[in-house]
């Protein structure tokens, strides 16, 4: 939600930023998100000097833009192609660097976060510390907030490949594509960083596997050691070059296991407008789909619509919020219900061609999902 704070800055609204990192980009761990249908918010969001500066956040700086581009969608057991998903002028952005750009507009941002025994006061807490939130915990209880755990799991990485190997992923598609076995397994891959335009060896790749582990009958994977030969096991069953690109960074890769999880948004009480969520810490939602970035610059634009009307123009912070929080619950908790649906028709191959990805693609929700 850093763009929410840049805007915020913008429009002269003061604020301070805690974070759970101790300075910027501490997680190791890295990944890349594409933004579909949050283009024009987002430009909304941020300073002109870093909406211009975009490009060099994305994973390949020297790519452009195209609206041609698409998300292939693979038989991953044979090779072929399923279908391809139109997804023109795509940003696809390096988590780290995207971080670092807005950093630039948001001095707030390396800022320590909180120390047992810190207090703050404020006009209005925003919590959009992620899915896990703690401001969630405390307007609803530990109970009402808490995730709900799915029957899935998923394995990620980041990492480069031979250069024969990479460049025969990239010929695949340039960008990313995804692959879905007949066994229940989905392997999703996108290029991540580009070094080096002429040394495919030097490009680093994005991984993931996910799969329903209840339908498939198999324990979660506990350990590193554990974990790898969960990779292995599903990378044996993908037909090349996927295979060999999933089994070319063992045995050194650095694999991290999830399960996935999602939280249908239910109204809470703002406390008279002093309280209130945003992002994941709203509507936590599977990425099957690619939902939760986009649906989280939609609510950075329009809290910051809502703070704006109360802070320019007097209307009550009580009903400022009250129209963001009614149109946010009402659109996070019908992309948190079709994404979580999506994630699990996806790993059904009888499911799989009537999931929301095949049927509606990446764009925004046309209507509420089914409770």
């Amino acid at each position: 939600m850093n763009s929410m704070f840049s805007s915020l800055e913008r429009l002269k609204i003061k604020c301070t930023v805690f974070e759970r990192e101790n300075y910027l980009n501490e997680r190791l761990r890295d990944w890349n998100f594409g933004i579909y249908h949050a283009q024009a918010p987002l430009e909304e969001c941020l300073p002109k000097s870093i909406f211009e500066r975009l490009m060099t956040a994305m994973v390949d700086p020297t790519r452009g833009l195209s609206e041609h581009d698409s998300l292939p969608m693979l038989n991953a057991k044979t090779g072929e192609r399923l279908m391809a998903i139109p997804s023109p002028n795509v940003l696809r952005f390096s988590r780290s660097r995207f971080r670092a750009l807005i950093a630039e507009a948001d001095p707030c941002l390396s800022k320590y976060g909180f120390e047992d025994g810190t207090a703050v006061t404020g006009s209005i807490v925003i919590g959009a510390e992620g899915a896990n939130s703690k401001v969630r915990e405390y307007l609803l209880g530990p109970e009402e907030a808490a995730l709900q755990q799915l029957p899935l799991l998923g394995i990620g990485a980041v990492e480069s490949l031979p250069a024969d190997i990479s460049r025969k992923i990239r010929e695949i598609n340039d960008l990313y594509f995804v692959s879905y076995h007949p066994e229940g397994v989905c392997a999703f891959m996108a290029l991540h960083d580009v070094p080096d335009s002429n040394k495919p060896e030097t490009w680093k790749w994005m991984y993931s596997l996910t799969w329903n582990d209840k339908a498939v009958k198999r324990e979660p994977p506990v350990g590193p050691e554990a974990i790898k030969q969960e990779w292995i096991f599903w990378a044996e069953k993908l037909a090349e070059p996927f295979r060999s690109a999933y089994l070319a960074p063992l045995p050194d890769a650095t694999l991290w296991c999830d399960r996935l999880a999602e939280w249908r948004t239910i109204p809470w009480d703002n406390q008279n407008g002093r309280v209130t969520l945003a992002g994941d810490a709203a509507h936590p939602m599977t990425y099957h789909r690619g939902q939760g970035l986009n649906n989280a610059i939609h609510d950075a634009l329009n809290l910051c619509n809502a703070l704006d009307e109360h802070h320019a123009k007097g209307v009550p912070i009580s009903k400022a919020l009250a129209v963001y929080e009614k149109e946010m619950q009402d659109r996070g908790r019908a992309a948190v219900i079709s994404s979580g649906e999506n994630s699990l028709m996806v790993h059904d191959w009888e499911q799989l061609k009537k999931s929301p990805i095949f049927t509606m693609g990446l764009g925004p929700l046309g209507k509420k999902g089914r409770d």
